[in-house]
């Protein structure tokens, strides 16, 4: 596989994109630039510009590092969660009650999903980190 390109916007990066690059750093060949949009250029052809779209298609072909979870349910789950950033946890209105959620839903366990690390978790933190 050729290297991939990650162009981020430098006024407003992708801190869910970047930390997902860092944890697959080791499983795929990927550059990573500044310029005034985010953009994984996979081919001549093929570009994606929606953060979660290049979140799911760094974490499928990155399938060592483990990030887009074992199985079908896992991988819906990871998806709710990265809606759940983008929409819900974005939302100032929503804060309160998306904040009890992840309360109510962390309060038994470490991870959102499964046993490990995922794609859900660098998600909700980097939209928290900027909320």
């Amino acid at each position: 596989m050729a290297t991939l390109c990650l162009t981020v916007n430098s006024g407003d990066p992708p801190l869910g994109a970047l930390l997902a690059v860092e944890h697959m750093k080791d499983n795929v060949s990927i550059s990573v630039e500044e310029g005034k949009e985010n953009i994984l250029r996979v081919s001549e052809n093929v570009v994606f510009t929606d953060i979660n779209s290049i979140l799911r298609y760094l974490a499928r072909v990155a399938t060592a590092a483990g990030l887009y979870g074992s199985n079908l349910m896992e991988h819906t789950e990871i998806d709710h969660w990265l809606e759940f950033s983008a929409t819900k946890l974005s939302s100032c209105n929503l804060f309160t009650s998306v904040i009890n959620e992840l309360n109510h839903c962390l309060s038994l366990r470490t991870y959102l999903v499964g046993n490990s690390l995922s794609l859900a978790d660098l998600c909700v933190w980097a939209t928290l980190k900027v909320t």
